[in-house]
């Protein structure tokens, strides 16, 4: 069977100038998908099930990093990149292969040997690598099941987070939709300035908070799309200017 690839990259030149030299130098690797951005490279991922992945570290919507998660244990990554840095060494080592823009040549066709060789043998898990060296920043998406499908979600678009037994449950999407992710997990991860947490089961979208309201007896609940949820004491004093 043909091997198969998506390639992932936000700059048009750059990803027409892969495929035409994938094309020459591997005639029989199938180019199933093109993305522009990170969403985009993880739906590809989801949906068509290729061998190869090259994915561009820096992207809109999901970095590579991040979509090396979904890619870890299913397909071959070969990054790209503009940065001669730390992270080469790591892409040495094995794990994973690297191209360095503006795109050679030489480097592309020993890539190319390399993946040939790997893909006689299952996909690297880059979960660790991935995580150690992703590029600083908030959570930008969400991967949510709804139903027997996936979705992946902005996290902008979201109105809040609220646990519910083994899951956390999405607020203010529209559909219903849970991830794994723990309370715990998403307030580190979420950006502060939008997010706060308001209990040990919930964390609300600030931007998204319809009223909030206080009893004599000190308790503080706020509505987030419709839904009431509750602040406990340890969170109280976020909301004494509101």
């Amino acid at each position: 069977m043909k091997a198969r690839a998506i390639i992932a990259e936000d700059e048009p030149l750059l990803r027409a100038r892969l495929r035409e030299a994938l094309a020459a130098l591997w005639p029989d690797l199938e180019i199933v998908a093109e993305a522009e951005d990170g969403l985009a490279a993880v739906i590809a991922l989801n949906q068509l099930r290729p061998d190869i992945a090259f994915l561009d570290i820096r992207m809109p919507g999901a970095s590579g990093m991040e979509v090396a998660r979904s890619a870890s244990g299913l397909c071959h990554v070969v990054f790209l990149t503009a940065y001669d840095d730390y992270a080469i060494q790591a892409f040495d080592a094995g794990a994973v292969d690297y191209l360095l823009k503006p795109l050679d040549l030489a480097r592309l066709a020993t890539a190319v040997t390399r993946l040939q060789q790997r893909l006689l043998q299952a996909p690297a898990d880059l979960s660790l690598l991935a995580q150690r060296l992703q590029e600083p920043g908030w959570l930008r998406w969400i991967h949510a099941a709804c139903g027997l499908q996936m979705r992946i979600i902005p996290v902008e678009e979201i109105a809040g987070f609220v646990a519910e037994a083994k899951y956390t449950r999405l607020l203010g999407i529209g559909f219903d939709a849970h991830i794994r992710k723990t309370i715990k997990e998403l307030a580190a991860s979420l950006e502060p300035e939008r997010f706060c947490q308001i209990s040990r089961g919930a964390v609300v979208n600030l931007g998204r908070v319809e009223k909030l309201t206080r009893d004599g007896s000190g308790g503080m609940r706020l509505w987030v799309e419709g839904t009431e949820l509750v602040v406990t004491q340890p969170y109280q004093h976020l909301f004494k200017q509101m």
